[in-house]
């Protein structure tokens, strides 16, 4: 009688552990029975301020600059590398990291990136004299600096 007490004891601790953690991570939304993901209060508080600098954004949307402009990810390891050659050549560069934007911002900026590369892949590169260089290649971006007047 003792062994069966035992079992049911535990299978009760484990319903109730298991539901607690199951309700901490998702919650059922009214609508159609959906399941949406927990969201912790920081996050959620972040997506709702904006985000990313004004001014780039500005530029990112216009781009109209007599510098490189580079459409970045903070992530990538390409646009880190493409950064990282763009600065040891000294030349003068602006760069949009994509991800620093959410909402419309995010979508509108893509929707940029897209016109000049369709796949919408990172690094791309608008150059002022209308070249466009997507990815890390050292060089074209030694020849798109040397037609631009800075030597890499």
């Amino acid at each position: 009688m003792s062994n069966i007490f035992y079992i049911v004891a535990a299978l009760a601790i484990i319903a109730v552990v298991s539901a607690f953690f199951l309700k901490s991570k998702r919650k059922e939304s009214s609508n159609h029975g959906a399941v949406e993901t927990w969201i912790p209060k920081e996050t959620a508080k972040k997506k709702n301020e904006p985000q990313g600098d004004p001014a780039l954004y500005e530029l990112g949307i216009n781009h109209s600059s007599s510098k490189p402009i580079m459409y970045a990810l903070t992530t990538c390891q390409h646009c880190r590398n493409t950064r990282r050659y763009l600065d040891e050549a000294g030349a003068e560069y602006t760069c949009v990291y994509i991800d620093e934007f959410s909402g419309d911002q995010r979508a509108e900026l893509m929707d940029v990136v897209r016109t000049y590369n369709p796949r919408g892949t990172f690094p791309t590169i608008l150059f002022p004299n209308g070249k466009v260089i997507v990815g890390y290649r050292r060089q074209l971006l030694e020849e798109a600096l040397n037609d631009t007047g800075k030597t890499a």
